[in-house]
């Protein structure tokens, strides 16, 4: 009997160790868990598909010549009879791509410079484009204009002038 009073005793023991270790244990811990996700989309990207062209000017009189931002480009002038027709001008072309449907942002500077072979410099200032930034929907894409106005002083230098109009787009 001495032997089976300790073997109850000791199971007895056993037995109460484990539910009271066992009690503490679920007490003190919790878990939950959530999904890790990610979305990839198109990389967004801009071409350049004509330039912006203000035509041929005739020097003389200070002139402001503009360029509509749409898809004609349309040139007007604060003085016409200082334009030749026929000069090729026309508005800035560029294409948007990216993730269909998606709002990008776009910076255009508000002015640039132009500078003909021996130095001599024209601005364009208002710079104006004709992005709705939101891409197609269904073609990822959008086409859009740029138009400015190109000041012309008093006795310009005759030359061929040219600048660099940099478009930057990102989601």
């Amino acid at each position: 009997m001495k032997f089976t009073k300790r073997i109850s005793t000791l199971a007895a023991g056993v037995a109460a160790l484990g539910v009271a270790g066992l009690g503490s244990t679920s007490a003190m811990a919790a878990q939950d868990q959530v999904n890790a996700n990610a979305t990839i989309v198109d990389a967004i990207g801009i071409t350049g598909d004509r330039s912006l062209e203000f035509g041929t000017i005739i020097n003389g009189a200070a002139n402001t010549v503009t360029i509509a931002n749409t898809a004609a480009g349309t040139r007007s002038a604060t003085d016409p009879t200082q334009l030749l027709l026929g000069g090729g001008e026309q508005s800035a072309q560029f294409t948007v791509s990216g993730d269909p449907g998606r709002s990008y942002n776009l910076t255009v500077p508000p002015s640039i410079t132009v500078t003909e072979t021996g130095g001599t410099t024209m601005t364009v200032n208002n710079i104006q484009h004709s992005a709705t930034g939101t891409l197609d929907g269904v073609t990822g894409n959008e086409v859009f204009y740029v138009g400015g106005d190109l000041i012309v002083t008093n006795g310009q230098l005759a030359g061929t002038y040219s600048g660099t109009l940099l478009i930057q787009v990102d989601y």
